[in-house]
């Protein structure tokens, strides 16, 4: 093995560790990934889980993702009823310093597990943020999901909405370095593998073609 071989395969070795270890918090997905608020929450006919992603929350990015089950009798574990995929779900979030707020439907559509409702923000304040999570039967809308009685024909469907929620920090965004020191580790790593790729090959391949060589000129006066 050639010394430059012996220099590069550790350097690349360590290239790619820690390339691996910047990757996760880079490219962190949504969908139950991130810190976990509530945890079997029994709410009226349903079991809650919420969690919420990026960890640290910052300003201008915050996802909230829940998971509802039936909520059995008689069962404290959770694991006894299945799924509630059709339920009307509408997440709020409040400034507490200022009262902004922000409300958003949670929907199976940007979940990477479609068993997760989840709704998105781009929260532009940092401070204590109260996170509420309302439930309600499938054919709710917008203005019918409260905690008070409904009237009319809508009294059924929306027979009162369960609430449950959590307060949460949201810190200011700060410098990406962990994406930027990733994509620097990435680029090394790429030209080290090209640099290692170069050595390895024989000295005979690394050489340039041999120029084709020339013909002489026709004598003077052409052929004879």
């Amino acid at each position: 093995m050639r010394k430059s071989q012996v220099i590069l395969f550790p350097i690349l070795s360590l290239l790619l560790l820690l390339t691996v270890a910047l990757l996760p918090a880079t490219l962190q997905a949504h969908g139950g990934v991130g810190n976990q608020h509530l945890n079997n929450v029994p709410s009226g006919p349903y079991r809650v889980y919420v969690w919420s992603d990026p960890e640290p929350p910052l300003v201008g990015e915050y996802h909230v993702t829940i998971a509802l089950t039936e909520n059995v009798e008689g069962d404290t574990t959770g694991l006894a009823g299945g799924p509630v995929l059709d339920a009307y779900v509408i997440v709020e979030l409040i400034h507490l310093e200022s009262g902004s707020t922000y409300s958003a439907q949670a929907t199976h559509d940007d979940a990477l597990n479609k068993l997760f409702y989840e709704a998105s923000f781009e929260p532009g304040k940092q401070g204590n943020w109260s996170v509420q999570v309302r439930i309600a039967p499938p054919g709710c809308e917008t203005g019918e999901v409260s905690g008070n009685q409904q009237s009319g024909a809508s009294a059924l469907a929306c027979d009162p909405a369960q609430v449950v929620g959590f307060e949460d920090e949201i810190l200011p965004k700060a410098f990406p370095w962990r994406a930027v020191l990733g994509g620097l580790l990435s680029v090394l790593l790429l030209i080290g593998a090209a640099l290692l790729y170069w050595f390895t090959q024989p000295a005979a391949a690394r050489k340039e073609p041999a120029h084709t060589k020339k013909r002489d000129p026709a004598p003077a006066g052409g052929r004879s």
